[in-house]
């Protein structure tokens, strides 16, 4: 059975109590007009999208009983994530796990979640591989993160280890990581030059790309082909 997200209005147990109760009217509602009000006589039962309307075959006549009525509770839920989802992936890419966290959040039903995101899966809305593509190259053109600092990331995200790393592979082989380096050494030259010890000089330098999530071996390359410049 569906369980009832907590916060759902008092009104709705109330109706679900007196049923069976027998659709006596429909009506489009005024602020919406992709949204219908149900009615027995006077008595609002409850309102149903235009989706779920058509799904469930809601109309005049139609007895409401406590089965139907929590399909249509449950319709509604998959018809609120789904918009929800809509709406995040108009603002940018996101993975599947991430989805699922934000729903989760907002207090959505695990079970309703997975059977909107296989949905968008079966319709090519989801790419895990594509979003994990995309997230690195943006970090690494944008935020000029090296791939440790990527790869972590993304499994943050959710993203399997598999297909994080064949993301960080994508981008940092068509990247020079040692010269990214150099180029954040330079641009933030004076800076490490207020440490006058150049010992304590290079190992600013060093924290400084690690910390961006570039690799030992990177970082070396980096700091040993500009070490003149920086009297390191």
């Amino acid at each position: 059975m569906y369980k009832k997200r907590d916060g759902n209005p008092r009104e709705k147990q109330d109706i679900s109590e007196k049923l069976p109760l027998k659709i006596t009217s429909v009506s489009t509602q005024k602020k919406r007009k992709d949204r219908f009000s149900l009615f027995h006589d006077d008595t609002f039962l409850v309102g149903v999208s235009s989706q779920t309307l058509i799904d469930l075959s809601l109309k005049k006549g139609v007895e409401l009983t406590p089965f139907l009525f929590e399909k249509i509770l449950e319709a509604e839920e998959y018809q609120k994530i789904k918009d929800t989802f809509y709406d995040y992936l108009s603002r940018r890419d996101h993975g599947s796990f991430e989805l699922k966290q934000k729903a989760l959040k907002k207090g959505y039903p695990a079970n309703i979640i997975d059977n909107v995101l296989d949905e968008f899966d079966q319709k090519g809305l989801l790419n895990d591989e594509s979003f994990a593509k995309k997230f690195a190259a943006d970090k690494a053109e944008f935020k000029n993160w090296g791939p440790i600092k990527i790869k972590a990331a993304l499994r943050k995200k959710g993203v399997g280890k598999p297909v994080a790393e064949k993301a960080v592979r994508s981008i940092t082989n068509d990247l020079d990581q040692v010269q990214i380096c150099v180029d954040l050494l330079t641009k933030r030259k004076r800076h490490f030059f207020r440490e006058t010890d150049t010992l304590k000089r290079k190992q600013k330098m060093y924290r400084y790309l690690a910390g961006k999530g570039f690799t030992a071996s990177t970082v070396t390359k980096a700091i040993d082909r500009i070490k003149n410049d920086f009297d390191v």
